[in-house]
């Protein structure tokens, strides 16, 4: 027997208000119980959450700050980071916590965010911010490739993982001053000729503190393909770059 779409898709909606009812989400933070059509975050914590596409100009200007580079293409960011906000802790959950959903979802966002500038330029790839091999197999994944793969679901942007590598296990960056942070990434990343086919891609990653990470990749990015027009895709961007 055949049982109508209406009839079953109420019946699911029916079975997860009943496992909500009986075991609720919780909210990453503050761990109040999450409404169904909100996840991760409470309402209370997302209006914690200062969404930087009211202030886009600012932050493009801060990245190129930042990057110590003009002319960078565009940027996408959904969020301000603070310590102590709930975007720390979503950053936390995805880095250290194995909840790689958390990527896929904000990275659709990201997505979203893209798609609704209307850009007239097109982007060739997505590259992911690479974490060392080590590191990798320890994590189980690269939190920045998640985000990758939830931008590349609402966009079709093709993913290039092999454009990009790291190649020395850096020490954490968490705690280092911005001019430590730049040390930490001289003569880190490699970059494949296949970019020179390139004329337009965007760099992926999960926060923008001081900038010395993606200023080293546009470096090397641009030392094999002079022409190549750069965007930043991000979760989020530190309050200053110091």
């Amino acid at each position: 027997m055949l049982w109508p779409r209406s009839f079953v898709a109420q019946f699911i909606y029916l079975l997860r208000s009943l496992s909500h009812l009986l075991y609720p989400d919780l909210c990453l933070h503050c761990k109040r119980s999450l409404q169904q059509n909100s996840p991760f975050l409470c309402y209370a914590c997302l209006s914690r959450i200062e969404l930087v596409k009211w202030r886009e100009k600012e932050v493009h200007h801060l990245l190129e700050q930042s990057l110590n580079k003009t002319g960078l293409l565009s940027s996408s960011v959904l969020y301000r980071f603070e310590q102590g906000n709930p975007v720390q802790t979503i950053l936390h959950e995805l880095k250290y916590k194995n909840n790689r959903s958390i990527g896929l979802y904000f990275g659709s966002l990201i997505g979203k965010e893209f798609e609704r500038k209307q850009l007239s330029h097109s982007i060739e790839a997505l590259i992911p911010v690479p974490i060392h091999h080590r590191k990798r197999f320890d994590r189980g994944y690269n939190q920045s490739e998640l985000l990758a793969r939830g931008i590349s679901s609402v966009t079709s942007i093709p993913i290039k993982t092999v454009l990009l590598s790291k190649n020395q296990n850096t020490k954490s960056q968490t705690k280092l001053s911005k001019e430590q942070r730049r040390e930490n990434t001289i003569d880190t990343f490699s970059v494949s000729d296949e970019v020179k086919k390139y004329a337009s891609i965007a760099l992926v990653d999960d926060v923008v503190t001081t900038g010395a990470t993606i200023s080293t990749i546009c470096d090397v990015l641009k030392e094999k393909n002079e022409n190549l027009q750069i965007t930043i895709f991000s979760l989020s961007i530190a309050n200053n770059n110091s």
